[in-house]
């Protein structure tokens, strides 16, 4: 259970850090389209766990990366797994949609949801 949280929290932030500037739509607009937003959010959670080296990755071979490690066929039964390991119901966006509500309620027009945390 401990991992299956995990992933959660890993996922939450991978997709917190494209909500606040991009989705995940405007960098890999072909690769959304052909395999979903689940899939491309955890590919790319991948590579920034694996294979991105902070200072020395640029974004251009991060997201080529993404791109080319969402057609291999090795790392994709990686990503299964964890997708398989996430609840039936989870829905990455609602968590931080809920959140924001909140704190809207809470703090009204004080409220930035694109500042940090």
């Amino acid at each position: 259970m401990d991992s299956a949280n995990s992933t959660l929290q890993r996922v939450h932030f991978a997709l917190e850090l494209d909500m606040g500037h991009l989705s995940l739509e405007d960098i890999y607009p072909r690769d959304v389209a052909d395999y979903g937003h689940m899939r491309v959010g955890m590919t790319d959670l991948y590579v920034k766990e694996n294979h991105a080296i902070y200072g020395l990755t640029t974004l251009g071979e991060y997201r080529e990366m993404t791109s080319q490690l969402l057609r291999d066929d090795a790392v994709q039964m990686i990503i299964s797994d964890k997708l398989a390991a996430l609840p039936k119901d989870y829905d990455p966006w609602i968590w931080r949609i809920n959140r924001h509500r909140a704190l809207r309620a809470k703090y009204g027009d004080k409220f930035d949801p694109w500042s940090d945390d």
